[in-house]
């Protein structure tokens, strides 16, 4: 099986959003995990994770209690202005016509949940998650 049999619709952010279009942009989505940021013509730049979008709007007063290194990234997030300042970069995509157990293998290797299918021209066409996959994995 394909992935592009599978894959969801990609939910696309501009680089430059606001929190507060990206709260709205999330409103709308309710059922998304992850939203795709591009560059004008289609291609993957990163990604934001609700859980970073939850960070960037929530405060998150006891830094003490979590750690340095957490508590500057959190930080990082609550104070940032765009997408492209709180987006996760990096280079873990999918081809849609990708079979779904090599990207169940590829999953097994990164650190991700959900990443970007292209098509063959490396513009997003949507997205693929863990869970999906699972769904459709035939187990012998």
């Amino acid at each position: 099986m394909k992935v592009r049999q599978i894959m969801k619709k990609a939910v696309f952010i501009n680089p430059n959003s606001t929190k507060k279009e990206l709260l709205k942009i999330a409103k709308k989505h309710p059922n998304t995990k992850i939203f795709i940021i591009t560059d004008k013509n289609k291609k993957f730049i990163g990604d934001i994770h609700e859980n970073d979008l939850f960070y960037m709007l929530i405060p998150n007063e006891s830094y003490e209690d979590i750690g340095i290194d957490l508590a500057f990234d959190l930080e990082k997030k609550f104070f940032a202005k765009t997408a492209k300042q709180v987006m996760r970069k990096h280079d873990t995509t999918c081809k849609q016509d990708d079979e779904i157990i090599d990207v169940a293998l590829n999953f097994a290797r990164v650190e991700i949940n959900e990443m970007p299918v292209l098509n063959e021209k490396e513009q997003v066409v949507g997205v693929i998650d863990q869970g999906t996959i699972l769904r459709y994995l035939r187990v012998k």
